[in-house]
């Protein structure tokens, strides 16, 4: 790496990459939050905020030391600066249908180019600080929105004025498409790209961004014990926050949806465990599947499985903030795997109905609370699941139908007093509702009709990589939040089964004494 570059990120070795851009979600994004990291600018952000270094080919970008002296450590570029303004001269790539093909090839070069897509040459340059570094950084893109039509920030009122509005459209978007083609080079790459946004391979929304990075760098907020939580803590009606793995391996994520779910009122978080090698096939790992993490399916399966290292935080931590955890099991790799950890619930998803080798093997072993969703399934299941798991002391039978999302007269709220029904002649059967409908409704039904436990997929951020994003509601939103104060309200509204006089009652009419 240049000894200029190196200079400039040797205070900040270890720190996240952040590149801006002018695109208007950058005004949504709280700036504070970058100050410990390395931070790229291209072209004429550093008026957002400015960074270690920029990267810029256009002459426009010099007007602004006009009216505002250069702000940034270093300026590479192929343009004459301004003396004692730090520069490291690079060479300009015009784009063309040549050059376009050898992008790639120069990208991976050791000479930084300065490209016509200008992302491109600030994502060479954070590979470069990554490869001199001997690790993998995580990089995040800022304000790439990579269209016109909701214009640029407003930190930049001469932002829209470079170029006529159509050649600024097709610009931009032919640098997404450059972009997109990087993305398919992880395996190459020694940084972690991550697009905050909305597009769809965006990793985080941008207020799941701000979440995290506040997590981060400002440490978590918890709720203070007040007498609302106080009262709380007298539901009987268990709230499942299901994350399965939307925390996309990314442990700043799950810290923050952990925190998240713990303030919206849930008592545990559940994750999923499954053996990536042994639960697929070959081919079907084989198969293309572009996602951040690669263009495999085992790749993207791989990437979101959380490792040992990684659960023992998720024990540790929630253990800290006071909410309880668990994980879906889905083989016996996984459930080997997860009994280290010594849990006091496992759940047995209806993904694996058909494994009754695996269930019952399990059945065998576990004697601890056990959670089974019935998807897909019938009163065989019901059955079967009664029968075998004769060793477990608790059961929690959750109604489920296996439709993402479920139509609110296919979820059969009356299963669940079917189970209630069981429950009565044998007590270890807990009635609940796994919701994979739209909204509150059926779950505060569910409770109606005897649920005891509510278990509702959650992700963080309005993103494409989310699981189950049809059904799944967001934590960054709120709407977890209201959720679970719908189902609270539920259980309050049900109340007891026992007839008693309430202390609001009162008759119009009272007999008169004799």
């Amino acid at each position: 790496m240049n000894s200029a570059l190196q200079q400039v990120v040797a205070s900040k070795k270890g720190c996240d990459i952040v590149i801006i851009g002018k695109g208007p979600s950058v005004d949504k994004i709280d700036l504070s939050l970058l100050k410990n990291c390395i931070v790229i600018n291209t072209n004429d952000s550093e008026l957002i905020y400015p960074g270690d270094i920029a990267v810029f080919h256009h002459g426009w970008v010099l007007d602004i030391f006009d009216e505002k002296a250069p702000q940034c450590k270093l300026y590479i570029s192929d343009r004459y600066l301004p003396e004692g303004v730090g520069h490291l001269p690079a060479e300009y790539v015009p784009y063309t249908p040549e050059t376009a093909d050898f992008l790639i090839h120069r990208f991976f070069e050791d000479t930084i180019y300065i490209e016509s897509a200008i992302v491109v040459s600030a994502l060479k340059i954070a590979n470069q600080i990554a490869k001199q570094e001997n690790a993998t950084k995580n990089v995040y893109l800022l304000g790439f929105d990579f269209t016109t039509k909701d214009g640029f920030t407003n930190k930049i009122p001469s932002a829209a004025m470079h170029a006529e509005p159509e050649y600024q459209e097709r610009i931009i978007s032919s640098q997404e498409q450059l972009l997109k083609m990087l993305l398919a080079e992880k395996s190459r790459l020694n940084i972690n790209i991550s697009h905050v946004g909305n597009k769809p391979y965006s990793v985080y929304s941008v207020d799941a961004f701000n979440q995290v990075f506040t997590a981060r760098h400002r440490g978590v907020t918890l709720p203070q014990s007040t007498s609302a939580q106080s009262s709380a803590q007298k539901f009987d009606v268990k709230v499942i926050a299901e994350i399965t793995t939307n925390h996309f391996g990314d442990m700043d994520r799950l810290k923050s949806m952990i925190v998240a779910a713990k303030q919206a009122g849930a008592d545990y978080i559940k994750l999923q465990k499954r053996d990536v090698e042994s639960f697929y096939s070959k081919e079907k790992l084989d198969s293309p599947y572009n996602s951040p993490f690669g263009t495999t399916f085992r790749e993207y399966r791989h990437g979101i499985e959380l490792n040992k290292e990684q659960f023992a935080f998720v024990d540790t931590f929630c253990k800290e903030i006071g909410i309880g955890w668990f994980a879906s099991i889905l083989d016996m790799p996984s459930y080997d795997f997860i009994r280290q950890f010594e849990p006091d619930m496992i759940k047995l998803p209806s993904t694996i109905s058909e494994h009754k080798d695996y269930l019952a093997a399990v059945a065998a072993d576990f004697t601890k609370d056990v959670v089974i969703s019935t998807g897909y399934t019938d009163e065989a299941y019901e059955g079967f699941i009664l029968n075998s798991f004769t060793k477990a002391r608790n059961i929690y039978l959750l109604q489920c139908t296996s439709a993402y999302p479920t139509p609110t007269e296919d979820t059969q709220i009356g299963v669940i007093r079917h189970y209630y029904n069981l429950s009565k002649k044998e007590p270890r059967i807990i009635p609940g509702f796994s919701s994979h409908d739209i909204g509150s409704l059926c779950s505060m039904m569910a409770i109606a009709a005897g649920a005891r436990m509510i278990e509702k997929h959650v992700k963080f951020g309005d993103v494409a990589w989310s699981h189950f994003d049809e059904v799944a509601i967001d934590l960054v939103n709120g709407d977890f939040t209201r959720f679970v104060t719908d189902v609270r309200k539920a259980e309050r509204i049900v109340g007891s089964e026992v007839k008693e006089i309430q202390a609001t009652e009162h008759h119009k009419y009272w007999v008169a004494p004799k």
